[in-house]
């Protein structure tokens, strides 16, 4: 039996192995309200990177009841997930999602991944169809605590640790003879002060308010860098939330020469920059994008949104050129899976310049 096989048995078990514990989740009393709710489910979806992928997925939510209606109450979640894709990558993530009565927060996510990828060069005018195949293995922990400032203010820190091997080089190719930063594989373990603003009215299907998320990573081991991130959502309800308009501006700025060519900012993916034909296609020290969707319910459960997109990547500030600029945009479908959530499934197809087109099934809005 391949290893590879060997650990994906090994994590569905020990994604069952939870099974026992929700199933046994019970109200502290029987006079009071509930205060859990689970379920477990398959899942699937499909992205460039990985072609279609299934898997399961389990959902655990709980609080105190006499925290009800709170100035800082929030439901606590735990989310593990394991999927295997047609490209033989492995995917497993345990997400905590835990808040106290007074608002502290803490969101960590375990990870565990063997991922077939394609390393395609560092730059912004790389060709989508000229690349080099590699085997990323990594075990990583990245999270984020916060304390509350106001009950839409939090500050704390953002923290980030990941071992990662590389294997299954291409013969003669770059990442084989060693050339680029972070070929070795390694340990690097980081952390640096986040801020983050959230004024939404709802996490999973936000129609007003906005998200600012501003955090930066000071990286040692194996690597030294500095990377500092910037994230500004607003949403916008129109026609009593029929109607909603989302934009996004976003930026991942990165110093010191010493960074893997894995962790460097990625252009592209499911959640923005949609029709990029791999999230891997343009990656560099800089990056920076904006993007718009408008999204309508149609029918019932049924919606459907349209996006638009544009960013780069650069290696030094000064580098950034507007007529380089990638843009992208398509049109998507969305079915309602949990009503009460607004969680949707969606389905989006998008294009991208330079004729790069992409096909994506997932949950959850892409921001």
């Amino acid at each position: 039996m391949r290893s590879d096989k060997l650990l994906l048995y090994l994590q569905i078990l020990l994604v069952f192995s939870f099974l026992p514990f929700l199933g046994n989740a019970q109200s502290t009393d029987s006079t009071t309200q509930k205060n859990y709710d689970w379920g477990i489910f398959p899942a699937f979806g499909s992205q460039p990177e990985t072609g279609f992928q299934f898997g399961v997925t389990s959902v655990l939510t709980w609080w105190k009841p006499e925290n009800l209606g709170k100035e800082y109450f929030r439901p606590s979640s735990f989310t593990p997930f394991i999927m295997y894709t047609l490209r033989n990558q492995i995917i497993s993530e345990f997400n905590v999602d835990y808040w106290s009565g007074n608002g502290k927060n803490l969101n960590a996510s375990p990870r565990f991944i063997i991922f077939p990828d394609r390393f395609f060069g560092i730059g912004n005018d790389n060709d989508p169809d000229q690349f080099e195949s590699y085997t990323h293995q990594f075990v990583q922990l990245e999270g984020q605590l916060s304390i509350p400032i106001t009950q839409k203010l939090f500050w704390g820190s953002y923290f980030d640790m990941q071992q990662s091997g590389l294997r299954k080089f291409e013969e003669n190719g770059l990442l084989e003879g060693l050339s680029i930063n972070g070929s070795q594989g390694g340990f690097l373990v980081g952390i640096g002060p986040a801020m983050r603003f959230d004024s939404r009215n709802n996490a999973i299907y936000p129609s007003t308010g906005y998200f600012i998320n501003v955090r930066s990573l000071f990286a040692t081991g194996d690597f030294e860098y500095q990377a500092y991130s910037f994230d500004l959502r607003r949403y916008f309800s129109l026609n009593e939330d029929i109607d909603v308009l989302a934009v996004q501006v976003n930026s991942t700025f990165t110093s010191g020469n010493d960074i893997p060519f894995y962790k460097l900012p990625k252009l592209g993916g499911g959640s923005f920059l949609r029709g990029i034909s791999n999230a891997s296609v343009y990656t560099d020290r800089q990056m920076m994008y904006s993007q718009i969707e408008y999204r309508r319910i149609i029918y019932g459960i049924f919606g459907a949104v349209a996006f638009v997109g544009i960013g780069d990547v650069a290696n030094e500030l000064n580098d950034f050129e507007l007529n380089e600029f990638k843009y992208a945009g398509g049109l998507g479908l969305r079915f309602q899976l949990i009503k009460e959530q607004r969680l949707n499934v969606r389905l989006d197809y998008g294009l991208a310049r330079g004729g790069q087109s992409a096909f994506y099934v997932s949950l959850r809005e892409a921001f």
